[in-house]
Parts: structure tokens; sequence; C-alpha cells
């Protein structure tokens, strides 16, 4: 690998240096730009323009070309700024109180007159600028500091506003932009990535899996978030690209010192439908967040600094205990395993009363920014966070042990080194250099033990031992980032040449299962010691703990060229070109190579794919219809490249079938059981075929793309008559170039059909080696493309910008995604295993994809009051309301039988005409239900109440169940924040004192009914609900399926959420902090 990585290092630098710039992936700046004439509209050129960021005295300077017109680039996001524009012979034109957005490039048309009295006052404002602007096309949401401060947020981490885009969609920690995979989203802090490139943090950025975000909220400026920006500097993203930009000193001292604070006592009362039903508050826990920022100048007008440093901690607690009517399952059933566990096995589970989930983070970030010249500025800045996490979930049907939980820790530091400079009076560049550097060990509390899952009926289950995936767990990463752009001023265009690249060395030891996992079919089978189904991974080679080291890079280059055409047109039209390199190879596995299916496919498993050359062209446009910014038409379309996770090409690495074999025999909920439970984790039993090649596997096309769509956007910007509205409408639609599917190639085709009723799906023979076509492999996951699935978007958006302390928004939005493959999981088998179907997962159809968002509507207000002189206070509100989560009812077992690890539940149920007809659908006679016998008719006539409660079930009668084909209830949520201003002055400066309340969905507090939340999985984007109980597995071949039906609460296929944030309790936060001058 290091001669590779010396051969592409050296071809960057020569890049670097045949091309004499870099520039930012994300956007890091704003710009001015404009036309400078006569009173009679005679161009002047060789004007001077001379823009002034008042609070640092940094100056930007321009002169004027052959057609009057100036460029501005690279300047400092905010304001104010002085813009002086002087020519012999004329009186010196000053525009003050400009402010700038990020990435806005204000355009200005500057009449010249020989009276200076005849000059009127000119103030641009951001917030009106960044909706009417001529360099938008695309959808965007600008997040400003001013809203940063003042909308509602608990967590003060960034989807508290990225949630503010209404075509986003917000599930726990991930983000969906524009219906597309929250994995597909790009995130800079100052032009340098931020992502988890590997993939595994929902929230898709550097220490997300601890529930931090990369940085302080105190230490960001602004937010914002592409869609369809056609500037093809923009790149790395499907779905959208945010962009944060950090705190700058100025020349005046500033800072801020700030503790926020919730407990229990600061959060609502159980939700209920229960009349009957206590209504209690959370156990008792706490959520502290502490910090402070300050920044100023080291030399006044030349170099300033920003520190910001923030610890937070918090404990959460978990509802659902057993015992209380909010969960279904029994405190003496989880006394019982607790029992059995440590009397006959001598192991403690850990607590299964009051659980918590905790967590906590330390941050640093300091900031220098150096005006070297009028031409020439140079930032420097360096983040450390480093976040832990005890994680720990439970449900309504599901317990987990504390022992179960989930250790995790994310040390991550990251530097960016920027230099803008103004080379000519026609050029200017911006060099960017980006390092990160992330360490991720995962572990579990407790001693050692084998992971246990235990069906304690009526879809019930209960989990103890050391959790699946944190046996053998360990991630580290570095990213380099070298970006760059030089522009070009030449008449009416702006000609920009730049270039993207980064390098990565990646390093993962991933063994799940390593301590052996055992599925049970009911608690007396468990108390026997008698599992249903058993799952081994291990090692093959002498290390223990075997991992995969890879590198790979990515080059970008691209150029657009952007045409004024007249004073209301501008015309961008570029095409950018990516090409991603892995520099490395998984190991050789010659007995896979050599086989029928690497014939078949074409495939080895020691060959990535090749470098790709990934076109992206686009062409965007602008109208400012009437010239006076009162309509504003925008749109373009083009090619956006997006990232592929680094954790699903590494699979090719650690499952190459030569690292690692696996084990696993039997099938779910088996009666009777054939696998003796060893509670012995360094003694499970390894593969009978012994340590050759075997296992999991994962390969990949030699001609696999990186995912791409093709976006068009159209959207309109209405100046209204009434109070200085402005309303926007946005149409989007995209398309699947090259987008992945999962394909399990070690697998014969169908069999048979099920026989005896409606359902006649395709079965596969029942022993999971007859299944295969080699037999010591299991799974063998082949990665390829497909251009399958779309997103379609139309949003209508109201917005008041900020004038006389008020501001405000309200958007609709309906989306609509589909897919084959959503990819909602790190490991490739379980992309390919659980994706509810018919017929068999490698004959899937597209379906409504998990992003689906439905109908969204995301408003926001805020108003500002002084009065007395000494006082401030501000009410701002934030609501959501949207169409519920994507559901699929599927089975509780393997009905089509194609896993062949005997493990599935995800084949999608037959709704039948008449449950009560035992020719279309059987139950079992006799059903043991928690102690009570259960006839087959009693069932057949709960499952038909069932259906007729249900208007997707009803409304299909007689077909088969459509992947995420129902929903959850629409949901409404309003957050409110209070914050009281008080005013001192001290040493001849006003300092504030600042008290603050927010509450997170303050409507269950007006209301106990108000603001319910519902969920089902503990998947963010990945919900399905078992229906079904299929209790003949084995024999399907000869007979009819027979079922098991256990009604749900209410007939409900979902729960209330009572997670403590984002649940359906109110949940409030008080906050005090103090700002110096």
């Amino acid at each position: 690998m290091k001669q590779n990585l010396l051969k592409y290092v050296v071809a960057l630098l020569l890049l670097v240096v045949f091309t004499e710039q870099l520039m930012a992936q994300g956007v890091t700046t704003s710009g001015i730009s404009g036309r400078v004439v006569d009173a009679d509209g005679e161009t002047l050129p060789g004007a001077n323009v001379l823009a002034v960021h008042t609070p640092s005295g940094t100056r930007y300077g321009a002169v004027t070309n052959l057609d009057g017109r100036f460029q501005i680039p690279n300047v400092r996001v905010g304001g104010p700024y002085t813009l002086t524009v002087s020519f012999i012979g004329f009186e010196p034109s000053v525009r003050e109180g400009i402010t700038l957005a990020l990435g806005q490039t204000l355009n200005l048309n500057i009449a010249m007159l020989s009276d200076a009295a005849d000059l009127e006052e000119f103030v641009v404002s951001a917030a009106r600028g960044e909706i009417i602007d001529g360099t938008r096309t695309g959808a965007e949401t600008s997040i400003s500091n001013q809203q940063i401060q003042t909308m509602p947020t608990i967590s003060r981490g960034f989807n508290d506003f990225t949630r503010m885009t209404p075509q986003a969609d917000i599930k726990g920690d991930a983000i969906s932009i524009g219906g597309m995979n929250n994995r597909f989203n790009q995130v800079t802090i100052d032009g340098a990535v931020s992502n988890d490139v590997f993939g595994l943090a929902a929230s898709g950025t550097n220490g997300g899996q601890t529930g931090t975000s990369p940085i302080s909220l105190d230490a960001i400026e602004t937010f914002q978030v592409q869609i369809a920006p056609y500037d093809v500097t923009l790149g790395g993203f499907a779905g959208g690209g945010v962009s944060a930009v950090t705190r700058s000193g100025t020349n005046e001292f500033s800072g801020s010192v700030f503790h926020y604070f919730r407990n229990q006592n600061l959060a609502g009362l159980t939700p209920t439908d229960d009349p009957n039903q206590e209504r209690t508050r959370f156990n008792n826990f706490s959520d502290r967040q502490t910090g402070f920022r300050i920044g100023g100048p080291i030399i006044k007008d030349k170099l300033f600094f920003f520190l910001n440093g923030e610890i937070t901690d918090n404990t959460t607690p978990l509802g659902f205990m057993p015992g209380t009517p909010d969960s279904e399952i029994t405190a003496a059933e989880a006394m019982r395993v607790a029992s059995i566990l440590r009397n006959q096995y001598g192991y403690d589970p850990g607590s299964w009363e009051d659980q918590f989930s905790t967590s906590s983070s330390e941050k640093l970030f300091v900031r220098f920014d150096y005006n070297i010249d009028d031409r020439n500025k140079l930032t420097l800045r360096h983040s450390y966070n480093k976040g832990e996490a005890v994680q720990l979930n439970r449900g309504q049907r599901v317990l987990t042990f504390s022992n179960g939980a989930i250790l995790r820790s994310s040390p991550t530091h990251s530097s960016v080194l920027e230099l803008s400079s103004r080379l000519s009076n026609n050029a200017s560049n911006k060099l960017l250099i980006g390092y990160t550097n992330i360490r991720e060990p995962r572990t579990a509390p407790g001693e050692p033990f084998p992971r246990g899952t235990i069906n304690i009926g009526s879809a019930r289950t209960i989990n103890f031992g050391t959790e699946a995936f944190s046996t053998v767990n360990q991630l580290n990463q570095d990213v380099l980032t070298i970006t760059d752009n030089l522009e070009l001023y030449r008449g009416k265009h702006t000609i920009t040449l730049g270039t993207h690249n980064e390098y990565y060395n990646i390093y993962n030891a991933f063994i799940g299962e390593n301590f052996g996992t055992y599925q049970f079919a009911n608690l007396d089978f468990f108390e026997q010691g008698r599992a249903s189904r058993f799952s081994y991974q291990y090692s093959i080679t002498d290390n223990p703990r075997e991992g995969a080291e890879f590198g790979a890079m990515q080059f970008g280059v691209y150029g657009q060229d952007q045409i004024q055409v007249n004073e209301n047109f501008s015309l961008t039209a570029g095409v950018r070109l990516d090409v991603p390199v892995y520099l490395d190879n998984p190991r050789t596995n010659s007995d896979f190579n050599n086989s029928i299916l690497a014939s078949q496919f074409g495939v080895q498993n020691d060959r990535l794919p090749k470098p790709a050359f990934m076109f992206s062209p686009r062409v965007g446009f602008n109208y400012n219809v009437d010239g006076k910014s009162e309509t504003q038409l925008r749109g373009g379309t083009g090619v956006f490249t997006s990232r592929f996770p680094f954790v699903w090409m590494s699979g090719a690495f650690t499952q190459s079938g030569v690292l690692l074999n696996i084990h696993q025999i039997g099938q779910n909920n088996a009666d009777p059981p054939t696998v003796t439970f060893n509670p012995d984790p360094f003694s499970q039993t390894p593969n009978p075929s012994g340590q050759g090649p075997g296992g999991r596997m994962t390969v990949v096309d030699r001609n696999f793309k990186l995912p791409q769509i093709w976006r068009t956007n159209f959207g309109v910007d209405q100046k209204l008559p009434w109070w200085g509205l402005i309303a926007t409408v946005d149409l989007m639609y995209s398309k699947n170039l090259h987008t992945f599917q999962f394909t399990q190639i070690n697998q014969i085709e169908s069999t048979g059909n099920l026989i005896g009723s409606g359902d006649n799906r395709a079965i596969w023979p029942n022993p999971n080696n007859d299944k295969k076509i080699l037999r010591n492999y299991d799974e063998v996951i082949y990665i390829s493309n497909t251009n399958a699935g779309h997103a379609m978007s139309g949003t209508f958006q109201i917005q008041k910008p900020f004038e006389n302390g008020f501001y405000g928004s309200l958007a609709y939005t309906f989306t609509n995604s589909r897919d084959l493959f959503p990819g909602t999981s790190s490991q490739n088998h379980s992309n390919w295993r659980p994706l509810p179907t018919v017929n068999g997962i490698n004959q899937a159809e597209v379906a409504n994809s998990p992003f689906n968002t439905g109908s969204r509507i995301v408003g926001s207000a805020s108003y500002r009051k002084e009065y007395l002189g000494k006082f401030a206070t501000t009410v701002s509100m934030f609501y959501n309301g949207q169409s519920g989560a994507l559901f699929s009812y599927v089975h509780n077992g393997d009905l089509n039988r194609e896993d062949v690890s005997g493990g599935q539940n995800n084949d999608l149920i037959y709704i039948p005409r008449n449950a009560l007809d035992a020719s279309e659908i059987r139950f079992l006679d006799g059903y043991n239900r928690g102690g009570q016998v259960i006839s087959a008719a009693q069932q057949a006539q709960e499952f038909e109440d069932f259906i007729n409660s249900q208007k997707y079930l009803r409304e299909r009668r007689g077909q088969y169940a459509e992947r995420n084909g129902s929903r959850h209830p629409f949901t409404h949520q309003f957050d409110v924040k209070i914050i009281q201003d008080i005013f001192t002055n001290i040493g001849g400066k006003e300092n504030v004192l600042q008290l603050t309340f927010d509450v997170f969905n303050v409507g269950n507090l007006i209301n106990k009914n108000w603001g319910r939340q519902y969920s089902w999985s503990s998947g963010y984007f990945d919900n399905s609900f078992q229906v079904l109980r299929l209790t003949n597995q084995a024999n399907l071949q000869n007979e009819q399926p027979v079922f098991t039906f256990d009604p749900v609460r209410d007939n409900s296929p979902w729960t209330i959420s009572d997670d403590a944030i984002g649940g359906s309790r109110w949940v409030g936060q008080l906050g005090i902090r103090y700002i110096f001058n």
C-alpha cells in the first residue's frame, strides 16, 4: 500500500502545482459582485471598489473591468460591511450595513453621481438577499447565526437546525434530504470534510456514533443546506450538502459562558391512552452542557483568535420497564431469565428495571484569522472532540439486560488551513487543506457471555449477554482533504477551474457474534439450554482479532463558466469529474476465485472496482424577471455523484472468506430445538469444515461506480405585496443513474411454491446447505450497480425576513421516493437479508423507500422585544408535522426459506380475502399463548378483526402486502424557546445576562394527548411489523403453512414513543448565559 500511496500522493502534488489553486468542497465564504456606471448608464472601467468588514477591519478590494464589472470573492460571512466605490471626477459612493449569508454573492448595480447629496442610503440585509439572490439556482436553506441563537434546541446539535430544511426528514440522529439515503449527504465544516466517511454514524458526522455533534454549537457562525446547487465545485452528495462555517475573532474582545440543564422534573408524564394507567415521571436523570467562547484581536485589523470549549454529560432514562403498564413484558418473566442466568450459568446479566443510556463529550476549538495584506487572508483552525456513550434500547415488547449494552468512544482531531488570495484584478484563488483523525473502539460492559434472544410469546423478546457486534470492533480513520478553486474574471464570465482530492487510510477490525449468538423459541427451552438457532463467527488466522487495513483516494477536477448574460439573467454551466481509486485489495481467496460462482459473475474476491470516471455535467440559471428583485425564476439540471460508504467496501476485506469463518445451524423458533446452549464465550463450536476458506463473503463488481443521480430543479421566488413576505415554490426530481444493489449469489433458484392456500409464493429447500451452491460458504453478497429508483418533491414556502424583531417561515413539502435496496445497515448481508419481499430478495422489485417522507409541514417564527432600556424578551417557535414512518407487514419466520442462515423474518404477508376460510390461511389449533390455549378459529377471528381495523390491509385483501406499504399516524410537534436578556453596563460596554427555557413538544405540556410520536422498530428508517408466526417451516413442501397470531394492543401496529428526546412527552431545558464585550 505504501508504494501505491507514494505514487498517488506525488500525482496529487503535481496536480496542485500545475493548477496553482485550491478551494473548499463545502461552502465557507460569501462574495460581492456588481457593475459600476455613471448617471447615464455608461460603464466606468477602472473604478476602485473597497469592502471593509467593520467588526474586524478586514479589507477586500477590486477594480472594475472594461464592462464596469467587479468581483470580490471569498469574503467573510456576515457583516456588516461598508462598500466604497471611487472614480476620478465622481463623488465616492458609500453603501453601509451590508450583511452576507453563507454562499451568497450579493450583486450590486451602482450608479456614480457627481453630487454626493443625491445619494440615497442603501442597506442590504442577508435575510432578504439570501432568497432573492442572483447566484441561487436550486433548493437550499440558510440558517443564520440569529436563528442558531433563537430557535429551540435541546441537544444543541446539527439536526436541531438542519430540520428547518423543508426537504429534510429527521429520524433520531439521522437526516434524509431530498428522499435520499442518510449516508448520501456531505457534511463540511469550514470547507473540510466532516463526514463519517466509513458510514457507521446515522448522523453522518464524525463522532456521531456516540451521539455527539462534531463541534460545539457556540463555535458555529452559520449553516447552509444545499440540495440542488448547480455549481460544480460542490459535490460528494446525492442527498444534501450541509456546510457550517465557524466563528472568527474581531477587533473587539467578546465572549460568553453558559450552562444548560434538564432532569426528570423538566419532562412530562407517561404518554398513554389507558385511563387506568398511572402516569409517572421518568426515573431520575440529568443532562448538563457547560462551555465558553471568547474571541478578539491579537493584532488589530491583522490577526484574530477565537476559542471555544464545551463539556456535556447526559443520562437518559429508558421507558417500557417490565412490570409497568407501558411494557408487555412482565416483571416475572424478566426475573425468571435473570434467575436462570445467575443460578444455572453463574452469569450476571445486569439490571432490567431502572435502565439508562449515557453519553458525555469534551470539545475544544481554536481558530486564527490572519489578514496578511489586502490580497491574502489565512485561516488556521483545530478542533478536538471526544465522545463516549453507553447505549441500550428497550421497547414495549423488547427487553435487553444492561450488560447487553454498547460502550462507544470516538476521540476526533480535525485541522483546517485555508488561504484566500486575490492574484490580480482578474483572478482569485483559495487553498484549503484539511486533516481528520478518528479512533472509534466499540466494546461491551460486564463479563463476556454469548448473546441470547428468547421468544417469550406474543412477538415479545428478551435479550441477554454481550452485544453481538461489540465483541471485536475497532475503527480507525485518517482523512486528508486538499481542495482548490481558481476563479478568472473575463467580462461577463466568471470561469472556475478547480480540484478536490481526498485520501483515506482505514483500519477496521470487526468480528460480530464472536462469543456466539443463540435464539430460543420460548422460556422453557431456554431454561433447558435448548436453542433453535446458533451463529458463531471467528478468525481463522493466527490473530483472533483479525482486522483489515486499506487505503483509498478520490480525485476530483472541475471547470465551469458563470455567465452574467445581462443584468437580470445568469447562466452557469460546468462539468465535474470524480475518480475513486482503491489502493489495496483484499487477501486472495483462491478457493472462491476458482469456483463456479466467481466464473459465473466474473468476480474475484481480491479485485476491487477499477478507477471509474464519474462525470457530473450541470447547468443552472437565475432570472430576475422584473429587474426589481421581486420575481425570481431559477433552476437547473445535472448529475450529482455521492459517496459510497467505506463500511460496505470494507466487507470485501473482512469477509473475504480467508480471514473469518462462521458456523450457523438451526432455524428461528424451531420446535423441537436442536442446538445445545454453550455458556462459555471462548469455546464456541467452530464450523465442522475446519479452518479452511468459508463463512460469509462480500465481492464487488469490477465495474462498480459510485452512487450517482440526475437531478432537475425548478423554483420561483416571489416577493408578495404584504408585510415583506416572500413566497417560494421548488419542484425537484432525482433519477438514479448508478446506485447499489446487493445479491446473494450463493443460492440456488427456488424449487417450488407454497400449496393449499391463497399464498403460492416461491419456496426453497429446507436444509440450509441444500440452498447453497458452495457449501463451505454462507451468504456471498455481490455488490453491483442498478439504476432503479427515483425521488421527487414539491415545496411551497412563505418566509418573512427579519424586520422589527420578527422573522418567520412556513413550508409544506411532499416527497415521494422509491428504491430497490435502501441500504440502512452497516453490514452487507444485513442490507440484503431483512429486505421485505414475496418471492425472494434476489427478485426484489422497486418499492417505497424508507426515506419516502410523504407530507411534511415545517414552520418557525421568532419575535424579540426590547423594553425599559434594560431588558429584552425573545419568544421563538418551531413546528414539525409530517406523515408517519413507513412500515411493512411481514411474518415471524422464513416463509419462503431462502435464507441460508435460517434466521430471516422478511417475508411479506398474504392478506386473505377471508381469514376465517382455512383454505386461504390456516392457524395452529391449541396454541399456548402465555398459559392460555387458543383455538385456530379464535386466532382466525382475531386476525380477521385486525385486518378490518387497518385500512391498508382491508384494501389489499387477496393480495400481498407491499414493502413499506403502510404508515404510522401523522405526527405534530411544537417546540418553544423563551429568552430573557438583562442588559448590564460594565466599563462602558453592554454585557448581557441571558436566561433561556427550551421546551420540546410543548403541545404535550398543554394537553396530555397532544404531541404523540409513534414507533415500532429501533431502526431509524427500517420498520417491519411481524404479524404472523410460522410454525411448520420444515414441512412447507408438503403442507399448507400454519401460523399463530397474537393480537396487538389496540390493534395498532405501532407504539406511542416514550423516548427521552423525540418522544411523546414534553421535555424542557433551562439555560443561563453571560455575554461579555
